[in-house]
């Protein structure tokens, strides 16, 4: 019986060896074998491969989403503070003018902004959060559109001191600096989540260029490729989103800065000139003559006048001051670092003037057109664009009155004239 034991206890490594021997051998017998073993490995491998770069390839789609997705969110939400802010513009024109004109970008853009409502909440249907914030925002912009009803329906049955008692109030301005802290919630929370996901694809391409050298050059390859795709997507849609911004801050006629550029320029510059203690020149500009010219000899000749006479006035002011059309045939210089050279501001606005001396083009010769120049400084004569602006243009109107082709500086007891640029909250 022990030796029967013994010769089991000797038979288990045999049988460990024999079975070694036999997959040896079966490996080394018949060519098909080692194919179909190798063949398995190498279906292995790329399943193990072909998972990863699925994972991989998900992760790219969904940036991708995402960053198209963002895009498209950023402009309803620029679009929506846009609408609030023409409608702003409108309210402040009827109110301080009297003007019913004023009145039709208002309609625009209350109904511009319930539209966007609409389109704002699909685009953000995704997270509680959002949906949180934008309630937020909309019953804000529905206290601003209460607001601005309510001033307009004062002023337009008679309570005129009334609508401008609220006008001047900070509840306007107040719910507007709300409006727009909510506005950089929502594009804040959008662009966290997006910059997650890129990190998340970083990451994951430096596993992939670590794990997988060897076996998976040619699907690190193609994941580079993607990421490639993806940084070559990502910088196009900036560059669009550039030359969106630019065109939406540039007027399209003459290439100059446009009203909002201005009031960010002029928001900098007011900024600076505060901290720094320096003056600041803004000058309003009309033209005097044009609306004969262009009724007489159409609008593409009063296109040809508007792009010369911004050629003319850029050819004036230096490398560090603002040259902006505000519409129409109006324009605005603002001058920086001016100090206290109330002459040299006045010498430039002849210049500005002379520039008319030159005909333009047959049949508009010499004598037809010129202009008249209203100036506002800084800090006596406002503190904020809205108000340099209003006195400038207020002083421009002073110019019209004396006899036009000259210029004025603001003169606050001066009521002759009435300013019909609107003030902003």
């Amino acid at each position: 019986m022990r030796a029967s034991s013994d010769q089991k206890g000797e038979a288990s490594p045999d049988s460990r060896e024999g079975i070694r021997r036999r997959v040896v051998r079966w490996l080394s017998g018949e060519p098909e074998r080692v194919f179909a073993f190798g063949a398995l490995l190498v279906g292995i491998i790329f399943v193990v491969l072909a998972l990863h770069s699925y994972d991989s390839t998900r992760l790219v789609r969904r940036a991708l989403v995402l960053a198209g997705n963002f895009e498209r969110e950023e402009a309803l939400v620029s679009g929506y503070l846009l609408s609030i802010d023409d409608a702003e513009t409108g309210q402040r024109g009827y109110l301080l003018t009297g003007n019913p004109s004023y009145l039709a970008p208002y309609i625009k853009g209350i109904s511009r902004s319930m539209v966007l409502e609409r389109e704002l909440r699909d685009a953000f249907s995704g997270g509680s959060q959002d949906s949180k914030n934008l309630d937020v925002l909309f019953d804000l912009a529905a206290a601003k559109r209460s607001e601005l009803s309510r001033t307009i329906a004062l002023y337009s049955r008679g309570d005129r001191s009334e609508a401008m008692q609220v006008l001047k109030s900070n509840e306007g301005k107040n719910l507007m600096d709300r409006i727009r802290t909510q506005v950089r919630l929502l594009e804040g929370r959008k662009k966290e989540e997006l910059l997650g996901v890129r990190q998340a694809l970083g990451r994951r391409l430096e596993h992939s260029e670590r794990d997988l050298v060897a076996p998976g050059m040619s699907l690190g390859l193609f994941i580079w490729l993607l990421w490639r795709l993806f940084v070559l997507s990502m910088e196009k849609k900036r560059r669009s989103r550039e030359i969106l911004i630019q065109e939406t801050q540039m007027d399209r006629l003459t290439g100059l800065p446009n009203r909002k550029k201005l009031f960010e320029f002029l928001e900098v510059a007011c900024r600076r000139a505060e901290k720094e203690g320096r003056n600041l020149a803004v000058l309003f500009v009309d033209l005097d003559g044009f609306k004969s010219v262009n009724d007489r000899h159409g609008h593409a000749a009063g296109d040809r006048i508007l792009v010369e006479v911004a050629h003319r006035f850029g050819s004036i002011i230096r490398g560090e001051d603002l040259l902006a059309r505000l519409g129409g045939d109006e324009f605005v210089i603002c001058l920086t670092g001016t100090g206290e050279s109330r002459d040299w501001v006045e010498s430039l606005a002849q210049r500005l003037i002379a520039t008319f001396d030159n005909p333009f083009f047959p049949p508009v010769g010499k004598g037809v057109l010129s202009c008249s120049v209203g100036v506002a400084l800084f800090p006596k004569d406002g503190r904020s664009p809205a108000e340099l602006l209003t006195s400038a243009d207020m002083a421009m109107y002073q110019s019209k009155n004396a006899g036009k082709h000259r210029v004025t500086f603001y003169n606050p007891g001066d009521r002759g004239a009435m300013s019909a640029f609107p003030r902003s909250s």
